[in-house]
């Protein structure tokens, strides 16, 4: 894996003949505020940065921090406000980006926020998905297919075109085959252990995200064999949302053991976890499109390049976890049939809320 020196010249050899456009689904604080901060300070401003998010406080302190060019046009930084949880916002954020962009050569998702990163809670939002699922797969998924136009036209022009999902790659642990929501896992869940400990139906649901993130990345790259969809690990990472692990007032004296043992010996600063997030956006590796799966350096854990001509080709009688189109691929957690039955559920699930 790379060193952190070897991360930061990657990112410092980032130099395109053009103004890249780059869209932060969650970049108002966390890695991905890190990642546009980083991005920015390596382009000298000269960037059309996006940062979608809910707090528009945090965003214009971001925003009044970025170096602005002297020089040339093009460039642009600016603050869409979304609430991730719900589709119909990011639908609606989406279809303004779809009016207002002519391309887009890189997409960073990694929205996430307290609901999601729960142990100890588990729920529905207002348009009945799970709490976690909510922004750590269907907001993704959505963002994704919904700005994949101005992705291939990107593409289509010769400039970057990568989408790059930021949660928990490498496990390869298999996508579930029946209770898709959870629904089940939350019914099974005891009320009143409410905010006492850590709760299955949570743990369950955060699995769950880090899978489906497999089937989404496998999924858009097998149809668009031309565009870089990566699943990467962050890795234990030192945010303002993150210093503290929730597990409930049963299980407190062990919250402060662990909180204080990721301090001292596990997590890395976000801005050092930024530079390996760069390193594998940017990374030429790209360059003819495919599924990635990464680690927290950046480095390629397992992949696939599609042949040309040669994708989409869904078998969904291979129910074999790790294969993408009969090919074995480290760390992934999908398997053809698997993938083909995810997306149809989300699909169907999101056909629902209008």
């Amino acid at each position: 894996m790379p060193s952190l020196s070897v991360a930061r010249s990657s990112v410092a050899a980032f130099q395109p003949g053009y103004v890249p456009v780059a869209v932060f689904v969650g970049g108002t604080s966390g890695v991905g505020q890190a990642m546009a901060e980083a991005l920015v300070l390596q382009l000298k401003g000269r960037v059309h940065i996006v940062l979608i998010g809910r707090n528009e406080g945090a965003a214009r302190r971001i925003l009044d921090g970025f170096p602005k060019p002297t020089t040339g046009d093009g460039w642009k930084h600016e603050f869409v406000r979304c609430n991730v949880e719900s589709m119909k916002s990011a639908r609606a954020v989406c279809h303004e980006l779809k009016g207002r962009l002519a391309a887009l050569n890189f997409l960073v998702v990694t929205a996430g926020g307290p609901r999601a990163n729960s142990l100890t809670e588990a729920g529905v939002t207002e348009e009945g998905l799970d709490d976690h699922l909510a922004t750590r797969y269907f907001a993704r998924y959505l963002f994704t297919k919904e700005l994949l136009p101005l992705l291939k036209t990107a593409e289509a022009t010769g400039q970057h075109a990568h989408v790059m999902t930021v949660l928990g790659a490498g496990f390869g642990f298999g996508i579930a085959r029946d209770d898709l929501m959870l629904d089940q896992a939350r019914k099974a869940s005891w009320a009143f252990l409410h905010g006492l400990t850590i709760k299955i139906a949570a743990m369950k649901a955060m699995m769950r995200g880090v899978t489906y993130n497999d089937g989404l990345v496998a999924h858009f790259a097998s149809a668009n064999p031309s565009i870089a969809f990566t699943h990467i690990m962050p890795g234990q990472v030192w945010t303002e949302g993150a210093q503290y692990v929730d597990l409930g007032w049963a299980l407190y004296p062990l919250a402060v053991l662990l909180n204080g043992l990721r301090r001292t010996l596990m997590v890395i600063p976000q801005e050092d976890c930024a530079q390996y997030m760069l390193h594998a956006l940017l990374s030429p590796e790209n360059d003819r499109g495919g599924v990635f799966i990464r680690g927290d350096h950046g480095d390629v854990i397992g992949a696939h390049v599609f042949p040309p001509h040669v994708h989409n080709t869904w078998a969904e009688g291979d129910s074999r976890t790790g294969y993408l189109h009969g090919v074995r691929i480290k760390g992934y957690g999908g398997a053809d049939a698997t993938v083909v039955k995810l997306i149809r559920w989300t699909e169907e699930v999101l056909s629902g809320i209008e």
